[in-house]
């Protein structure tokens, strides 16, 4: 299936910032909420529905159904277990406060697989998993010509987390798979993204038009509220007051939006000049190999940010400039594991096809 070079490139690019973000260095300055309210992980979470409501809806319209609730499943399997191997590696290195002996080890890697967030790291993982366990669901609706249900129940759960659904507001913080992103809240995100992806495999087109009024509007909006976030930088009052919470600040959905709409309309001729620099060539390798990457990530910013205690700024920048150049990594080990699998997969179907004949 051929793949976006520049869906493929934008999630390259949000991985790094991702990974700067995570350490507390020189570079945070500029890739830290630049754009205003909205950052990487709006990005990420709104590109990876594209990309799964894309493939799935193909994979439905070749295998039917019940091959997609398969994939799904073994996806989400997939994911879980990249977030049980982080889990792992940062209790065992000792890279997670307040785990010390056998006792705590076992308490923390139990959280872990009930896929508790609060207790452990990768929990926007934990996300990934529910999201595509009811991916299929959400593709049937939306075969069946009902996306507006499907918008309708989004809008509310994004509403309730905005007015403390998924928090301890409500009570009912203990039974929900919540923690820093509010599932409830981001689900919005990744169903808007799948929507966009089933248009695409489904008509060619995300149901999108370049609009002169509506690019001028959210370059508009993008830009006042660009300035909103930095006014606190030179001693003003911000009209939205910002907090890195991710949950419960209605601009940053609009500023998401506005900027996700602005990146559609840039011109696809762009990406043909884009091609040939050499560092979106680099963002482009790692968004073809996302979940290894942020796996790798996750544990290598936390192991830092446990050693870097008290290091100075430029020993920080020298770590993280080596901590984006080291992502190249897992994408490589991956890449090279495909292609052994796809050399391997015409012998064992010779083989499966000699031992059905004979």
């Amino acid at each position: 299936m051929q793949r976006d070079w520049r869906v493929d490139t934008l999630r390259g690019y949000f991985l790094v910032t991702l990974t700067i973000d995570h350490l507390y260095n020189p570079l945070r300055w500029f890739t830290f909420y630049t754009f205003g309210y909205a950052s990487s992980p709006d990005g990420f979470h709104l590109l990876s529905g594209l990309v799964t409501g894309w493939v799935y809806t193909r994979v439905a319209d070749r295998h039917g159904a019940a091959v997609v609730w398969r994939k799904a499943l073994r996806r989400a399997g997939a994911i879980y277990f990249a977030r049980m191997v982080i889990v792992v590696a940062c209790a065992c290195g000792g890279f997670l406060p307040g785990v010390h002996g056998p006792h705590r080890l076992w308490q923390t890697l139990a959280a872990a697989a009930l896929v508790d967030p609060h207790a452990t790291v990768g929990g926007v993982l934990s996300l990934y998993c529910f999201f595509l366990l009811f991916t299929p669901l959400v593709l049937s609706v939306f075969e069946t010509g009902r996306a507006w249900l499907v918008a309708l129940v989004s809008a509310a759960l994004w509403i309730a987390a905005q007015l403390g659904l998924g928090t301890s507001a409500w009570g009912l913080q203990g039974f929900h798979p919540v923690g820093f992103f509010n599932i409830y809240a981001w689900q919005a995100y990744f169903v808007a993204g799948l929507y966009l992806g089933y248009r695409i495999a489904r008509r060619g087109n995300c149901g999108l038009r370049r609009l002169p009024w509506l690019q001028l509007t959210c370059a508009l909006a993008a830009l006042s509220l660009l300035v909103d976030r930095h006014l606190a930088l030179f001693g003003r009052h911000a009209l939205f007051e910002f907090s890195p919470d991710p949950n419960h600040n209605p601009a940053r959905f609009l500023d998401a939006a506005c900027l996700g709409y602005l990146v559609w309309c840039v011109p696809r001729s762009v990406d043909l000049k884009l091609m040939k620099v050499g560092f979106c060539r680099f963002l482009n390798y790692l968004g073809n190999h996302s979940l290894q990457v942020v796996a790798f990530s996750m544990v290598l910013t936390r192991a830092e940010t446990h050693m870097l205690t008290g290091a100075s700024g430029i020993v920080r920048l020298i770590v993280t400039l080596m901590n984006v150049a080291a992502l190249w990594l897992p994408a490589r080990l991956h890449q090279l594991w495909r292609e052994s699998q796809r050399s391997h997969a015409p012998a064992l179907r010779l083989q499966q096809a000699t031992q059905t004949s004979g």
